[in-house]
């Protein structure tokens, strides 16, 4: 079995933090070390980490766990933790996940099953509310909509070797957004065989208000901005506004033009409501 090291960045996560590191124990393949990157909490996460050391110790549990401070991005903090690891193995994970308990061992299965350098671990979401479970499809892969073959891996779930992540140049330490796509995209640049577990599941919860879904979708935008990435559904999605806000114009018009009421009080309110049914069908 391959010798791994577990690397996590964190930023005031003193809400998650303790579920992650409690996951981590139940693994039935434990890591051969953990490495905690700080990026600058001002919370009591860096206090929690240490007091879980602590307790680690006094129960005389065989797991080795670091803890760095290191001020700077999720790529600053993961290149970082990656250059302090002792093993030729990574894994990765995010604070604000919960690992499945066979989540390591079902990555390095199937990296030795295919015998190749990164392994896509899978995630699934533990929404507590109705809107966090409206937030799940727009932001994970669905199970009906997974491509196995073209599957990119996501930092919150991934095994590589350290040599592949030196081959393609680590973490892009200008990005502190979409970084792990990034990464992602030069893996698969790199004609690397890059495998898929679905069995590899990280649980993550899903933000539970629509201040903090804006954020989220807002530091999506910069990232791919920064990294000069154009997604196809990107495009998709504003050929669809653009669809949409010529028919509303054109009903203006046209109400303007022959009084015909009906085209803005009849067709537009049909074509939206197509398109709100629409976008439930593909989703749901």
């Amino acid at each position: 079995m391959q010798k791994v090291s577990l690397i996590i960045t964190i930023l005031n996560e003193e809400k998650t933090i303790d579920s992650l590191l409690d996951s981590i124990l139940k693994q039935k393949t434990i890591p051969n070390e953990v490495i905690i990157v700080d990026g600058g909490s001002d919370d009591k996460s860096v206090e929690f980490v240490n007091n879980f050391i602590r307790s680690l110790e006094e129960r005389r549990f065989k797991l080795s766990i670091k803890l760095f401070l290191k001020k700077g991005n999720r790529s600053v903090g993961r290149n970082f933790a990656i250059e302090k690891a002792k093993y030729a193995w990574i894994a990765v994970t995010d604070a604000g996940c919960t690992l499945d308990s066979k989540w390591l061992q079902e990555l390095l299965r199937m990296q030795k099953q295919l015998n190749t350098e990164v392994v896509a671990g899978y995630y699934s979401a533990k929404p507590r509310t109705a809107f966090q479970e409206a937030v799940v499809p727009y932001v994970l892969v669905m199970p009906d909509r997974v491509d196995e073959k073209n599957f990119l891996p996501a930092t919150r779930s991934v095994l590589f070797s350290k040599n592949i992540w030196q081959k393609v140049g680590g973490f892009n330490e200008k990005l502190s957004d979409n970084e792990d796509y990034d990464f992602a995209r030069k893996l698969k640049n790199s004609v690397i065989n890059i495998g898929f577990s679905k069995k590899a599941v990280v649980i993550w919860e899903p933000c539970s208000s629509l201040k903090s879904f804006y954020k989220m979708i807002f530091r999506f935008a910069r990232g791919d901005v920064s990294a000069g990435i154009l997604r196809p559904k990107v495009v998709l999605v504003f050929l669809r506004y653009l669809v949409g806000t010529s028919v509303f114009i054109w009903g203006i018009i046209e109400r303007i033009n022959t009084g015909k009421i009906w085209i803005l009080f009849g067709v537009i309110p049909s074509f939206l409501m197509i398109y709100l049914l629409w976008s439930i069908y593909k989703n749901y």
